[in-house]
């Protein structure tokens, strides 16, 4: 453990409550933090409205919100930067170093001038991921939108002392979209903790309860056009002639909820798929404990892939597409499949033969996944690089 340091960590996000690979990043960071010995204060933005603009975490780390109205335009930039401003005139003295998760509420802290040693993470970039949700209504206000985003990422991040991404793409995309040095970035994986090990009986009772009785295949996915929750629905139609009692879990919402419920409807799917919503955490566990398979669809700007290694530190095989760190990262467990293409017809290809290689001993077949990834992303590799880059950002 090194010399103890005031640590500001800032997000976008809460960590009040996980629900995506961003907070669950968040909020792994701040238990490292805290367990390398520093102080730690998170500043984030509020998550609505009329959320608290002050709460206290795990550890006793306190929350602070900058008051957020909701806008994602020019408006909520001014709105944060003003809170920013309000905020940092009376803490100022307080740290030692930043530790940066997202690019927005850090660009209204630098606006309110903050110009501590930072250390900067990337899961994605956001003006890449703002493109994806837009492809389809292209014009000049999404475009200068996208601009805007680019230009506002590349202050922040080429700004860093150092940057800290998830994998090599990452890394990639940090040089070439908004010129990042390859020398500031340090690229340490993300990990999981496992869950403990459901045994033969207590999975089987889950299956009943769920009401599944042939294999099953589950995807934790926003619904956005990005994570390609419409390949897996085309892929549940190839399959379900060979594979009659396949049935099929999505959990998680967005935007794109009712027309992929459309599209089950015209694919005569509808019986085979079940759409869960959001879950908490405990509900999310129990269908993984209980599927066969995870499938990850993603069609673009997978930046690492948080939920490949969570589903596999269940004991599940994932099938995925070979987009972006997808193929970083799958191949890393033996078990896994990438499919061919990015395609339905690839999808399915891929997810009946790893079907087909599934072993009788099923509780030995799991045991050796979960070895496999605590072996390959243990959270104490990542912990390191991250209190390593803290500390040396830190001494300039």
């Amino acid at each position: 453990m090194g010399d103890s340091l005031r640590v500001l960590l800032v997000a976008d996000v809460s960590a009040e409550r996980v629900l995506g690979g961003a907070e669950r990043m968040l909020v792994e960071h701040l238990r490292a933090l805290v367990a390398g010995g520093h102080q730690v204060t998170l500043l984030t933005r509020q998550p609505h409205p009329d959320a608290a603009e002050r709460i206290t975490l795990a550890h006793g780390v306190s929350e602070h919100r900058l008051r957020f109205d909701g806008d994602r335009g020019l408006s909520g930039l001014r709105q944060l930067r003003e809170q920013a401003k309000a905020w940092w005139r009376l803490r100022s003295e307080n740290f030692d170093v930043v530790v940066a998760e997202q690019p927005f509420v850090m660009s209204a802290l630098q606006a309110a001038g903050c110009a501590l040693p930072r250390l900067q993470v990337c899961h994605s970039l956001a003006s890449e991921e703002f493109a994806t949700r837009h492809g389809l209504d292209w014009g000049p206000k999404p475009r200068l939108a996208a601009a805007a985003m680019r230009r506002l990422e590349g202050r922040v991040y080429r700004s860093a002392d150092r940057v800290l991404a998830l994998s090599c793409f990452t890394r990639e995309r940090l040089r070439r979209v908004v010129g990042v040095l390859p020398r500031r970035i340090v690229v340490a994986p993300g990990g999981v903790s496992l869950p403990r090990k459901v045994g033969d009986d207590e999975r089987a009772r889950w299956r009943e309860e769920l009401g599944w009785q042939g294999p099953v295949v589950v995807t934790l996915r926003n619904l956005v056009p990005r994570t390609g929750v419409d390949l897996l629905v085309q892929c549940a139609a190839i399959l379900r002639h060979s594979h009659p009692t396949l049935r099929w879990c999505v959990i998680g919402d967005g935007e794109l909820a009712a027309p992929l419920c459309h599209l089950c409807g015209m694919l005569q799917v509808t019986p085979l798929i079940e759409w869960c919503g959001y879950l908490d955490e405990a509900e999310v566990a129990r269908r993984m404990a209980a599927a066969d398979l995870f499938m990850l669809p993603t069609r673009a700007l997978e930046g690492f892939g948080l939920v490949t290694i969570e589903a596999a530190s269940f004991g599940l095989p994932v099938v995925a597409t070979p987009v972006d760190a997808n193929v970083e990262v799958v191949p890393k467990i033996a078990a896994n499949r990438l499919a061919e293409a990015a395609t339905p017809q690839a999808l399915a290809a891929a997810t009946a033969q790893l079907l087909a290689e599934i072993p009788d001993d099923l509780d030995g077949y799991r045991r050796q996944i979960r070895q496999q990834v605590a072996a390959a992303f243990g959270w104490e590799r990542h912990d390191a690089a991250l209190l390593t880059a803290v500390a040396a950002v830190a001494q300039g």
